[in-house]
């Protein structure tokens, strides 16, 4: 009898028990049980990974904790690296585990050349505990809103003078792109 050919789905706990096995130049995520290895960050991307850890420093550090592209664990079999999460403060920064779909608060992602844009957004929204993400589309110049009620597709996709915010500190499209392209 024929087995079907199936791609073995890797649990978190397995993934951190063999990310030591992985090449240290390079860097590597979980999604929903798949390891991807990730792009590495062009200037525009890292650009404005860096304005909005900028922005976010203004934050009440006794509330919240700004990580830039460290492990968060999502449900199921998830530790992406968002480009930005935004996460409740604990004490000891999160260096007894990592934090979870729970206590993000916001997550960011820079879009310029994923292998498929939405997919890890749409892993964000499915794990349910995570209330808003934004996905800055870097080709096409506007930023999606994304929210768990709608975890397939974004609730909104903002341009140019278009505002948004998060815990009073505000931002327009056009200011996001137009401070760190200059063009």
């Amino acid at each position: 009898m024929a087995v079907a050919y199936q791609p073995y789905r890797f649990s978190r706990d397995q993934f951190y028990a063999i990310a030591d096995t992985f090449d240290p130049q390079l860097r590597y995520e979980l999604l929903d049980g798949t390891i991807y290895q990730m792009s590495p960050a062009k200037p525009p991307h890292a650009g404005i990974v860096t304005f909005f850890e900028n922005r976010f420093s203004i934050l009440d550090r006794a509330k919240y904790l700004v990580r830039a592209e460290k492990a968060l664990e999502i449900e199921p079999d998830g530790a992406p690296e968002p480009d930005i999460a935004v996460v409740d403060f604990r004490a000891d920064y999160y260096g007894a585990s990592h934090p979870s779909g729970s206590n993000a608060e916001l997550i960011i992602e820079v879009g310029d050349t994923e292998r498929k844009p939405r997919e890890k957004m749409r892993a964000y929204m499915n794990d349910g505990r995570i209330p808003i993400a934004w996905r800055v589309d870097l080709p096409n110049r506007c930023v999606e809103i994304w929210k768990p009620m709608n975890a397939n597709e974004p609730v909104t996709i903002l341009v140019r003078e278009d505002k948004f915010e998060f815990a009073g500190v505000t931002f327009t499209v056009d200011e996001v792109f137009q401070t760190v392209l200059r063009r």
